[in-house]
């Protein structure tokens, strides 16, 4: 049975339900919860949502959620809160008005990426890496270029001829390089080299092809030095095992 006026496109969202993700290194997760229910005045929609994040700690900092309202409390030792529907976050408790399933998720995304702005931390960051033969990386730079075909947001920026070429930049030594990177933030190659127990001039060489790759910047610091840090939380490799239509010459 479908309620008159009813979204549609809620009922995508309990494809969400139950998943977790950890969106940085510090250790914040979100989480979704979207379960059916009967259509109360409260929920006229059918569904009961919560859209959360949360500190390393598990502190909810953002929620987006439709729970029963928050009546106004009055008398010793309260204070008034205001009307909570959809929206409540750790420092305020206000409302928020529903539009659509599609805006619900963007406007929840926005408030994790302000919050997250504040507490100094990061959303993932993925560098996507693509397969191609020379040819085909030609032909597709060249469609770009005459307006045949526009990168979408999701694919890759970095290229290789092979998955062999790829595998070497980013082996498991070079892999485990990155790690320490991102969890001992070095001042120096000095530092890290003393860190991973590897000479200086070859840290050097490593760190200089994988910044080429976009895998690691090298920031100027005290004196000239150079400061290794780690640019993504994550890669992605995408690979096609059917031959794709080849962008016109």
């Amino acid at each position: 049975m479908t309620t008159p006026g009813r979204d549609p496109g809620l009922d995508t969202l309990l494809d969400l339900h139950g998943q977790t993700l950890f969106i940085d290194e510090i250790g914040h997760w979100v989480k979704f919860v979207v379960r059916r229910t009967q259509v109360t005045e409260e929920r006229p929609h059918g569904l009961s949502y919560s859209l959360t994040l949360h500190a390393p700690d598990g502190t909810r900092l953002v929620g987006f959620d439709n729970a029963h309202p928050v009546r106004d409390r009055r008398g010793p030792g309260t204070r008034r809160h205001g009307q909570r529907d959809h929206r409540h976050r750790l420092r305020t408790i206000r409302a928020y008005e529903y539009k659509d399933a599609s805006t619900l998720l963007e406007d929840f995304w926005k408030e994790v990426d302000t919050v997250l702005k504040e507490r100094g931390g990061d959303p993932m960051k993925t560098l996507r890496i693509g397969i191609a033969g020379y040819d085909r990386m030609k032909a597709r730079t060249m469609a770009i270029a005459r307006g045949e075909h526009k990168p979408a947001k999701d694919e890759p920026t970095v290229w290789f001829t092979s998955i062999e070429s790829f595998a070497k930049v980013l082996s498991q030594r070079n892999r485990e390089l990155l790690s320490l990177i991102a969890q001992e933030n070095p001042d120096s190659l000095t530092e890290l080299a003393a860190l991973a127990g590897r000479s200086k001039s070859n840290l050097s060489r490593t760190l200089k092809t994988m910044s080429r790759y976009g895998l690691v910047e090298l920031e100027k610091g005290r004196r000239g030095t150079l400061v290794p840090r780690v640019s993504y939380n994550q890669v992605r490799l995408d690979v096609s095992l059917t031959a794709s239509p080849r962008p016109a010459a």
